[in-house]
């Protein structure tokens, strides 16, 4: 329910009502010039649609109809042809915000863009329909697309992957990844990066939205480790990197500490930057394997979010570092070190992070300074996404098609879960978990007496379902294999080179090829550069390998830093990229369904069967047991759906508020609903309707049939017929 001022509150209980709205197109107020309009909004994933008796789509539809100014029709000033001037203000994409109430308070109730226009000359009107901010995930959707690295610990989930894709989108829960970011892990449900490559992890047992930086974060029973290869493999020497977390220290962790290293490797010369945190005993230490500066930070003990960083600077082989610190009683810090102890020419293998404290948006970003205090606090970034808890734990990302809406719109529906942008633009996730424990701190009270003007009562045997079949599938990893070598021996000149190669669509994700120059690693990607065509003088610390994946598309890009040409070579001479990937074990996925079955239901109305659509989404029993049993919670008894509900308007009202429904008049009924659709219009009279559909939270229980005795199936006079047919019987 919306939030309304003292003075909304009292003309909503007046009784006189001067209703108001206000239209904006492009920024341009256009209030005056509008003559009807509607609006339309109403679940479409909250149930399967042979249970919900109200269709619907989460995206909200605004359409109205405008007039002109005075002195020009609407089609004179924005049909298509109109001058730019004024056709601008409505074209498509154009932004568009849509608001009602009373006197002169007005409640948001729509905001989105333009979708199509229609000019009318013989009226001169002009007809308008805008989508809200679901029309920004029309894009292509783009995941990664990997499998855990241990059979049975998942990677991901329905959580995540809405809001991986709500950040391509721009749309952001946390602070969004930085320019030239090479490693950005959001850890909201899943330990998959949004950029660069899961590896493997360990300790991950759950995650909690309670006393986090953000969002979500993995709970801190125990102290979890994760791994990770950046989408970017840099160089010692080289650019520089800024490397962070974000951390809350409110609630009492595993160890009250974090560490965030960066492993680099040139064959057996191995090194590392690391950053360890101490929350307890208020200590940084900042360190490479043979040497560690620490400092004190006698206030870093203090509980709430905090967040850390470090720049580490390869100019030379001599890393040199730049603390940033920022928390509670604790305002922006910065620190310099003096240079650690020589590093050997080598390039970056993997990140990684260990934490006994909630920790989320990690990320590593390529950078040629020290950052300044407005970069490090990522300043102008907006919330523009609320997420829920897990309701599907995957252990594997599927190739997907379509639109990021259309997949989020998937998992909306395979968990039985609610996607929606709100009035005021924010998306919202939902789990089904909240139909089953309404919080009754806000309800909406609509009385015949007052409110309602009219109501229809509706209970159907078509809604029940008593046994509920869900199928879910189990992933198992397989074996690293190799994709596909380059057949011909690439050389790199002073700049860049890209590699561009066909990659099935069916095909997982393969992190940057591991450089080396005598011993090839086995089971992953790599390749080796050299001076000369003939492979004799590898080189360590020369080359920096991006990987980057669009459908079938894999491209590798390789940036000399050296000023000389390099060339790809084994020291046989031969080409030395090779590709790899994990893939699924063989005859996997495993394809199993749960059943949950209501037997008091059956026994009362017969068996009535489900079979929820098969989907990759779920692919744990538990996420199909819960389904099931959210399922047969709603549907096990005919569940009365209140529709075409015409209360009066109430701008407060929001999908997903409980409303108590009270009709002393006409069906003598007493109440809670949920809002399960709203539509709304208005004209330049002044008019607004509000027709609501509502979803009993509650069942009016089991029938009794008191005084009743049920005609049987057969008429007494079957039998009779049946032997008159020669029909043998009983």
């Amino acid at each position: 329910m919306l939030e309304a001022d003292p003075a909304l509150v009292a003309a909503l209980a007046a009784t006189e009502r001067q209703n108001t709205t206000l239209t904006r197109f492009g920024g341009k107020d256009l209030t005056e010039q509008v003559t009807s309009w509607s609006l339309d909004r109403a679940y479409a994933t909250d149930l399967p649609a042979p249970m919900r008796a109200v269709q619907g789509s989460a995206a909200a539809e605004l359409r109205l109809t405008l007039s002109g100014d005075g002195e020009q029709t609407a089609t004179q000033l924005y049909s298509p042809y109109a001058p730019h001037a004024t056709s601008d203000i409505v074209r498509p994409r154009q932004s568009a915000v849509h608001g009602w109430g009373l006197d002169t308070s007005v409640l948001p109730a729509f905001r989105g863009s333009v979708r199509d226009r229609a000019a009318d000359s013989a009226t001169g009107t002009v007809t308008v329909s805008a989508l809200d901010a679901a029309e920004r995930l029309r894009d292509a959707a783009r995941l990664p697309v990997t499998v855990t690295a241990t059979a049975g610990s998942p990677i991901s989930s329905g959580v995540w992957v809405v809001d991986h894709l709500l950040r391509n989108a721009g749309i952001h829960s946390a602070p969004p990844p930085r320019e030239d970011c090479i490693l950005y892990a959001s850890l909201h449900g899943g330990v998959t990066p949004d950029i660069g490559f899961y590896r493997q992890h360990s300790g991950v047992t759950g995650y909690t939205r309670t006393n986090v930086p953000w969002e979500m974060a993995p709970t801190t029973s125990n102290e979890y480790t994760i791994r990770w290869d950046p989408r970017t493999r840099t160089t010692v020497p080289g650019r520089g990197l800024f490397m962070e977390t974000w951390a809350d220290t409110t609630s009492a962790a595993a160890s009250g500490k974090f560490t965030l290293m960066a492993f680099y490797q040139a064959d057996g010369a191995t090194n590392q930057v690391r950053m360890i945190v101490d929350f307890a005993r208020d200590e940084v230490w900042l360190g490479t394997n043979a040497s560690v500066v620490i400092f004190t930070r006698p206030n870093i003990s203090g509980r709430g979010r905090w967040h850390i960083g470090v720049y580490w600077q390869f100019d030379g082989l001599q890393p040199r570092a730049w603390l940033y610190l920022s928390g509670p009683g604790n305002p922006y810090t910065v620190d310099d070190t003096s240079l650690f102890d020589p590093m050997p020419r080598s390039n970056l293998n993997y990140v990684q992070l260990t934490s006994g404290v909630p920790c989320e948006a990690v990320q590593v970003s390529i950078r040629n300074s020290p950052p300044t205090q407005a970069e490090f606090e990522q300043q102008g970034w907006t919330r523009g996404a609320v997420l829920d808890e897990i309701g599907s734990e995957l252990a594997a990302i599927p190739p997907v098609n379509g639109s990021a809406w259309d997949v989020i719109t998937d998992v909306a529906q395979a968990e039985q879960a609610t996607a929606e942008f709100d009035a005021l633009g924010i998306f919202r996730w939902r789990t089904n978990r909240r139909f089953l424990n309404p919080s009754f701190d806000k309800v909406h009270v609509a009385t015949s007496e007052r409110e309602i003007a009219s109501i229809k009562v509706f209970e159907a045997i078509d809604n029940v379902r008593n046994v509920v079949d869900v199928p879910y599938q189990t992933y198992q990893p397989g074996t690293a294999a190799l994709r596909f070598t380059e057949p011909r021996v690439q050389q790199i000149p002073n700049a860049s080179l890209s590699l561009t190669y066909e990659y099935d669509v069916t095909e997982y994700d393969s992190a940057p090829p591991v450089v080396y120059v005598t011993t090839p690693p086995e089971n992953t990607s790599r390749v080796r550069f050299a001076t000369d065509l003939d492979g004799r003088a590898g080189v360590h610390g020369a080359v920096e390998t991006t990987v980057e994946r669009d459908g079938t598309k894999l491209t590798v890009t390789f940036r000399n830093v050296l000023n000389q040409h390099l060339v790809l070579v084994t020291s046989g001479g031969a080409s030395s990229l090779a590709i790899y990937s994990t893939g699924l074990a063989q005859r996997s996925p495993s394809r199993m369904s749960w059943r949950s079955t209501d037997n008091p239901s059956r026994a009362r109305y017969g068996p009535q069967v489900y079979q929820v659509p098969a989907t990759p989404w779920i692919q744990t029993f538990q996420a199909a047991r819960r389904v099931a049993n959210y399922l047969l919670s709603v549907a096990s008894a005919p569940l009365p759906t209140l529709g075409d509900v015409e209360i009066l308007p109430d701008p407060r009202i929001e999908l997903g508020d409980l409303v108590a429904v009270i009709d002393n008049v006409g069906a003598r009924l007493s109440l809670l609903a949920w809002v399960v659709g709203i539509r709304l219009s208005g004209d330049n009279t002044g008019s607004i309707k509000q027709i609501l559909s509502l979803r009993a939270i509650d069942s009016p229980g089991p029938p009794t049939d008191t005084g009743l005795s049920p005609d049987p199936l057969l008429d007494p006079g079957a039998r009779a017929r049946l032997l008159r047919e020669g029909i043998r019987v009983p």
